[in-house]
């Protein structure tokens, strides 16, 4: 009985079989991290948006208080403070209809009502012509303020809030400047996080252990493969995502990002992984819309050598709605592997769709389509991967938070390879959870539990498909 070996099976096959473990395995880490990031910082914006800076009626000023009108503008007043734009509107409308009415007050009216739905350069306009005529309007340079937070001209918002600091104003309204000035010192420094912590995986080879029979004559298997058997392993991971960007002038600036992950297993170094993502370019930013344009240069390590080197380009475009965002990437590279496995050089193109929905400030849900296509110089190894994601985070009041995700894809190969006389066809499910207790945190470090389960079935069964668990526990610090 012939009983060749999953490795006299790679022998033959090389180099089309002979690309490395982690070239086909679970390579989104980047792309997860980048996303965990920067939902972070929605999460810390969401926040923010919820502090008030309105002022009781009697401290608005001159401008309201010589209204002719008193019983329509105070209306008009009391509508806009509660944001009730669906009656500020058909009263801003009888409001100017009246023969005395103070232009004033309709125009701060209509500035308010284009604030609230979204028309920011209409109300910068009228912010900025109202306070041009009263310069000592308190409630209107409030307002004026924080649509310059929100259109991200950050450092023309903070100037107005320092100056906004030395106003005579209630405790409650200081307290929230307070909170708005951290936050736009907070989106002018280096944002991201660091996270170290033990792992134990159950299959760091992804072998799937099992073995086929080619040729069976009467009843007995005359040439038999067999797959690796899975290798469990107890290690380090880390993951460390960092983000800054600079305003230039108005909404135009500058975004670098860095992005490095990997773990080391004591007892087995050949699949230690290490990567190291660095792009910086061009950003725009306001009150809906980001988009980023940079270039990017990536290592891969493994096993204690170089992987690959990669350069490329990424976009990135986000719709911030309020209580949902889209988010759209985009991503080419050439990847250059080392001598032995020159065959897989080639481009990667990778994009990835992310809606996030927000019911509530502790909650988000979200869910995405991804697509990449892999090409290298043997048609074989090019591939394509199709997947969806969904997910919801959720924070508790006792300190505690949790999210969830799974990903389901197919991976596509180009061609039939010649030895195993198919084309290679893997669907891929990963699933993951993660708890974390900001009760718990101490010198800024919060532990996160978390779990993976990953698991790939391949048409060519005895070689490809596997399943894979993953427990951790981290220390996180967020920055």
């Amino acid at each position: 009985m012939y009983k060749p070996s999953a490795c006299l099976i790679l022998f033959l096959a090389a180099p089309v079989l002979a690309a490395p473990r982690s070239d086909f395995s679970d390579d989104r880490t980047a792309q997860r991290l980048w996303q965990d990031t920067r939902q972070t910082m929605q999460e810390q914006e969401q926040k923010v948006r919820e502090y008030r800076l309105d002022i009781p009626s009697e401290n608005i000023g001159q401008t309201a208080e010589t209204d002719p009108e008193a019983d329509q503008g105070e209306a008009l007043f009391n509508a806009v403070n509660h944001s009730d734009w669906q009656t500020v509107r058909p009263l801003l409308e009888r409001y100017t209809q009246q023969t005395e009415y103070d232009p004033d007050i309709a125009l701060f009216a209509r500035a308010s009502l284009a604030r609230g739905e979204g028309r920011w350069k209409a109300a910068k306009q009228d912010y900025e012509t109202l306070l041009q005529r009263h310069p000592d309007f308190t409630r209107g340079r409030l307002d004026y303020t924080r649509l310059l937070f929100e259109g991200r001209l950050n450092r023309e918002a903070t100037s107005e809030f320092m100056r906004l600091q030395n106003e005579d104003l209630p405790e409650a309204v200081k307290e929230n400047i307070g909170h708005f000035r951290d936050s736009l010192n907070q989106r002018q420094s280096w944002q991201g996080s660091l996270s170290v912590g033990a792992v134990h995986n159950s299959n760091i080879n992804e072998a799937s252990g099992k073995t086929w029979c080619k040729t069976e004559i009467d009843g007995e298997c005359w040439e038999e493969f067999s797959g690796d058997k899975p290798i469990s392993a107890n290690g380090i991971k880390y993951e460390a995502a960092a983000v800054r960007r600079w305003q230039i002038k108005g909404h135009h600036g500058i975004a670098a990002r860095a992005l490095g992950y990997g773990r080391f297993y004591r007892d087995h170094k050949d699949f230690n992984e290490h990567t190291l993502n660095l792009s910086a370019g061009y950003q725009f930013e306001n009150h809906r819309h980001t988009f980023a344009l940079a270039p990017l240069v990536e290592w891969n390590g493994s096993g204690g050598k170089t992987l690959n080197r990669a350069y490329g380009v990424r976009s990135e475009w986000n719709l911030d709605k309020g209580s949902w965002t889209w988010n759209t990437e985009a991503e080419w590279k050439h990847l250059s592997y080392s001598d032995k496995t020159r065959l897989l050089d080639g481009n990667l193109i990778s994009v990835y769709n992310t809606l996030s929905y927000f019911p509530r400030n502790d909650l988000m849900l979200y869910g995405g389509i991804d697509w990449q296509q892999r090409k290298a110089k043997e048609p074989v190894d090019s591939y394509r991967l199709i997947s969806a994601r969904l997910g919801a985070a959720k924070m508790f009041e006792a300190g505690f938070d949790a999210s969830a995700s799974a990903t389901f894809g197919i991976r596509s190969h180009r061609e039939e390879n010649a030895v195993l006389e198919q084309r290679r066809r893997d669907k891929e499910q990963t699933y993951r959870l993660s708890i974390g207790a900001d009760r718990w945190k101490f010198a800024g470090l919060k532990p996160v539990l978390s779990y993976k389960h990953r698991r790939v079935h391949g048409n060519t069964d005895w070689l490809y498909s596997y399943k894979q668990n993953e427990v951790g526990l981290s220390l996180v610090k967020s920055f």
